[in-house]
């Protein structure tokens, strides 16, 4: 039988999820939550479900359908709540990233979620990027010897702010990089000494700009700088590993088209990214696993425990700011 799915939120990303699972036979969404009646109509246009499976809240589709999930995609605020609702009705969950802004929310539902036996999967697509993915290979067998010291710069020209909330470049846009960090650089974080700040000239409600510099349990470390109001767009990723160093670089300042290089002194030598498993996009990577999750119990590397790292290197990052000190998250 197909999992059937209630999808809460049908703007943006929501219908790229409601997309893979609409033409998956594995899947069979049954309802769309939404209060925003033009996404919804996009919604029961992709899904072809109808008006009748079209809802303002969760509880009332949760009370016309049954299904045994529930994907949320709502603004970040909106996270935690509905993560709850669906737990508390014994569903399993797949929330898209971040998991939460505030990590007793994240630590409440992972424990919730075991506690009801069921499964909770966030969409940290970034892990399988297949950049990534063939960096994190290459430190794991130490092709290049073992790691040092990472930096990453992300900076993006966004025009307007996040939805509303504290940190907000951080838990809405760094929370992916240092996601991408910490998911690329096989080692475990211990101590983080992070700043949040607002640019001088910034005019966003919380802060645009997030400095963060992670120790790692054998002593390397890793830093991340990244704005949300830059005036230019930039991304590379480099790892100083005792013989060479790897890079993920982009030609437009995006992680999505960024390419694999080697450097050694003066020379710098392109690096063969490894093919996705099965050719699957992301977004299809997502549903798989999530499958993987309900179906056979499987321990996948989105699961909600599996993001708890990122959420607490993240909030750390928060009370270094407020602070003023280093914060341990071993």
């Amino acid at each position: 039988m197909a999992i059937r799915t209630i999808h809460v939120g049908a703007w943006n990303r929501a219908r790229a999820h409601l997309g893979v699972m609409s033409d998956s036979e594995v899947y069979e969404p049954v309802a769309l939550v939404d209060t925003n009646q033009e996404f919804l109509a996009k919604g029961r246009e992709l899904s072809g479900l109808g008006e009748d499976a079209s809802y303002g809240t969760l509880a009332e589709a949760l009370g016309e359908h049954d299904c045994e999930a529930v994907v949320v995609v709502t603004p970040v605020m909106l996270h935690a709540p509905f993560i709850d609702e669906a737990l508390a009705a014994g569903k399993h969950v797949m929330v898209e990233k971040p998991f939460t802004v505030d990590l007793a929310d994240a630590e409440r539902a992972v424990a919730t979620a075991e506690c009801q036996g069921v499964q909770l999967l966030v969409t940290q697509n970034d892990r399988l990027n297949p950049v990534f993915k063939t960096m994190r290979r290459h430190l794991e067998e130490e092709t290049f010897g073992p790691p040092g010291y990472a930096v990453m710069i992300h900076d993006k020209p966004r025009n307007r702010p996040y939805h509303n909330s504290p940190h907000m470049h951080l838990w809405q846009q760094g929370v992916h990089q240092l996601d991408t960090l910490i998911a690329t650089i096989p080692r475990t974080p211990v101590r983080v000494r992070g700043l949040s700040v607002e640019s001088p000239w910034g005019d966003w409600p919380t802060p645009s700009l997030a400095h963060a510099t992670i120790e790692f349990d054998d002593a390397s470390s890793a830093t991340y700088v990244g704005t949300s109001q830059a005036r230019h767009a930039e991304f590379h990723f480099t790892i100083e590993c005792a013989d060479a160093a790897i890079a993920a670089v982009s030609p437009t300042g995006g992680a999505g088209d960024a390419s694999l290089v080697v450097k050694q002194g003066a020379e710098v030598e392109a690096l063969d990214v490894d093919e996705p498993p099965n050719g699957m996009t992301e977004d299809e990577q997502i549903s798989d696993m999530f499958a993987r999750q309900i179906l056979k119990g499987e321990d996948t590397e989105l699961s909600g425990r599996n993001n708890l790292t990122t959420i607490r290197v993240v909030d750390a990052v928060a009370q270094s700011t407020e602070l003023g000190t280093v914060v341990d998250v071993s």
